[in-house]
């Protein structure tokens, strides 16, 4: 009768902190780039330009209608095989960011499409510039009607981050491996690994709770749903 027994771990703990680190600032690059990419694409696919709305739906799809791992795998050993050598970490950012972009750029655009027409004739007729219009009066409204499932899609960036072992990025689930591979204590790593994904993702949700309710405390009461 096999014994469940995470005591077994303890010698191996070492690592882990750095491990969780790593997960943290991967997933913390590929959050921030993603938002910046979606905020792009999100434009592109609103433009008046034809050119730039089919560019932007063409990365949407294909982007969101290839694995991540494939993603990953094309630029690591891809690139590779044309001269271009981009290291694990480095390999697993541009994947994620290409990836979660793509389903960020559909999430504000949604939010864009759910701004009244009046308001951008409204900040127009003020002399505001574009990018006074967004900055101001459009991004403002959008983050507060998208928070949330931007954070169902940030937890997703930080669980998708675990991907990275397979070109052998040192995060949680490398070390979860290494972990099972030296104690075959593999259910007990995988239980420490999951929980160390709960502990994050809830942390992400209670973020998005706080952030939340200061978002609609600032808006007016009127737009207040």
């Amino acid at each position: 009768m096999y014994e469940f027994n995470l005591a077994g771990l303890l010698p191996y703990t070492g690592p882990l902190p750095g491990a969780v680190l790593s997960t943290l600032w991967l997933s913390a690059l590929a959050i921030l780039l993603s938002i910046l990419v979606g905020m792009l694409g999100a434009l592109c696919r609103v433009s008046a330009s034809l050119i730039l709305r089919f560019a932007g739906a063409a990365y949407v799809e294909v982007l969101r209608n290839i694995p991540l791992l494939v993603v990953i795998y094309l630029i690591f050993f891809g690139l590779a095989q044309v001269g271009l050598r981009v290291d694990g970490f480095n390999s697993a950012l541009i994947a994620l960011t290409l990836n979660a972009g793509a389903y960020m750029t559909e999430i504000f655009r949604g939010g864009l499409l759910a701004i009244p027409r009046g308001q951008y004739e409204a900040a127009r007729s003020q002399g505001m510039t574009g990018l006074q219009l967004y900055r101001y009066v459009v991004f403002p409204q959008v983050f507060r009607i998208i928070y949330a499932p931007l954070g169902n899609l940030i937890i997703g960036i930080v669980i998708s981050s675990s991907l990275a072992s397979v070109i052998g990025v040192e995060e949680v689930t490398t070390w979860m491996r290494r972990a099972g591979d030296e104690t075959f204590r593999y259910m007990e790593a995988f239980f420490a690994v999951g929980v160390i994904y709960v502990l994050l993702a809830q942390a992400i949700n209670i973020g998005r709770i706080v952030t939340g309710n200061w978002l609609l405390s600032k808006a007016p009461v009127g737009a207040r749903r």
